[in-house]
């Protein structure tokens, strides 16, 4: 009888950096873009948070090229789950980097 193989991911850090580089506030909703750091490596996502019953929420969402890159370390579904999960939780729990970017063209008066 053949054995399965053994398949092994990487451990996620607990201390996994997440950065926020944009919040465009529209009403109860805010939609976040932003990076996390893995391994020396950046990855972008997207989020939104909505005040609303219960206490915030928020819901990131990784692109396909993230998640492609995600599973070339070796990280499966579960895995990426889980990484969503941690930055999700970062940015509730107000342990993300702020690191707004500058818009020249948004709330310049002349």
């Amino acid at each position: 009888m053949a054995r399965e193989p053994v398949l092994s991911r990487p451990e996620l850090p607990m201390d996994l950096e997440v950065y926020v580089e944009s919040l465009d506030e529209q009403g109860r909703a805010t939609y976040i873009s932003g990076h996390f750091e893995l391994s020396n490596v950046r990855f972008k996502f997207d989020a939104i948070a909505i005040e609303g019953y219960g206490g915030p929420n928020v819901a990131a969402t990784l692109p396909d090229e993230t998640k492609s890159s995600l599973r070339k370390m070796g990280l499966n579904e579960e895995a990426v789950d889980q990484l969503i999960t941690v930055v999700q939780r970062k940015i509730m729990e107000g342990e993300a980097h702020m690191q707004l970017r500058k818009d020249d063209e948004k709330g310049s008066k002349t």
